[in-house]
């Protein structure tokens, strides 16, 4: 191994996904309070679940910040540059695994995958896959992900952690299924939905969860788009494979979950951030969607 302070490498292949042989290198659930790291690299690569909280990611190749949200997925390839930071009022609950694509890396210490910027062992870095036009095969945010994919991370997550014989087998058989799903959420986009389109639907999207509060009808947000309401409709079922107020229904219904667990506020006020005014509605609803009332709900998680 050559130490070097070279930038970033370029270790893109072509996608062939034939020649995947995924090998994890950590699993683990984390629970982060509101926080801002510093920047790092990794030398693997990362999916990063959000199962609640809310969390940026800053990335030195681009000056876009990303903003995941509960039910959001984060995929980071290795030897970008990025910093994390879990977004007030916290904590964050993720599940994050570690993985190369290749089997390449094969580390002693977990710490490895971490890049030390004084001592940088440019052939540790992992190969990434990119299309024929030269973009990641793999997009850096996947919204609202379908339950599959969390359900085979979690898996993925106890094979890791329990090490039963044939673990290392079965995670890799988790991570073809994660990453074939990806994939194919990645081409449908890209073949249904004009970039512009995907970039308005996602700060419409953005602006949702920051302020659950506010009406957002079918009509009023086609008009911000400037498309018809059957259009809007449709795209923003390709985009998040649910209608869009099946998708508003689902992140109110989390952060409803998340101040009954995390805050003491009364139920009527929880209701209110998110956008019920009235509390027999906002109870009516909570218990259609969670199957017990938000007091009820609440005292599970009461410490006695």
């Amino acid at each position: 191994m050559i130490a070097s302070n070279a930038s970033t490498p370029c270790n893109n292949v072509p996608l062939d996904t034939d020649a995947f042989v995924p090998s994890v290198h950590w699993a683990e659930h984390q629970r982060i309070p509101s926080q801002q790291g510093g920047f790092r690299r990794l030398y693997d690569g990362e999916l990063m679940y959000v199962y609640s909280g809310s969390m940026a990611v800053e990335f030195q190749d681009t000056e876009q910040r990303l903003v995941y949200h509960a039910g959001d997925l984060l995929v980071l390839p290795p030897a970008v540059r990025h910093r994390t930071i879990v977004l007030p009022p916290g904590p964050a609950h993720l599940l994050g695994i570690h993985f190369d694509l290749y089997d390449e890396l094969d580390l002693e210490i977990v710490g490895d995958m971490v890049v030390v910027e004084a001592n940088v062992c440019s052939d540790y870095f992992c190969r990434w896959p990119v299309l024929p036009d030269g973009s990641p095969a793999f997009s850096r945010c996947y919204r609202s992900i379908p339950k599959p994919i969390a359900s085979w991370m979690e898996e993925l997550q106890l094979e890791q952690k329990i090490q039963r014989p044939g673990y290392q087998t079965a995670s890799q058989g988790y991570m073809q299924l994660i990453l074939t799903a990806l994939l194919r959420l990645q081409q449908d986009m890209n073949r249904s939905i004009a970039p512009a389109y995907q970039s308005a639907l996602l700060k419409l999207v953005e602006q949702w969860h920051q302020n659950l509060h506010l009406p957002y009808t079918n009509t009023a947000m086609a008009h911000r788009l400037n498309i018809s309401e059957d259009y809007y409709i449709r795209l923003f079922k390709l985009q998040f494979d649910k209608s869009p107020q099946q998708y508003l229904m689902h992140i109110r219904h989390q952060a409803a979950k998340r101040y009954l667990r995390e805050t003491d506020y009364k139920i009527e006020q929880i209701g209110a951030l998110i956008g019920y005014d009235d509390l027999h509605n906002f109870s009516h609803a909570f218990k259609k969607w969670q199957g017990v009332s938000p007091r009820a709900y609440r005292n599970m998680f009461q410490i006695v």
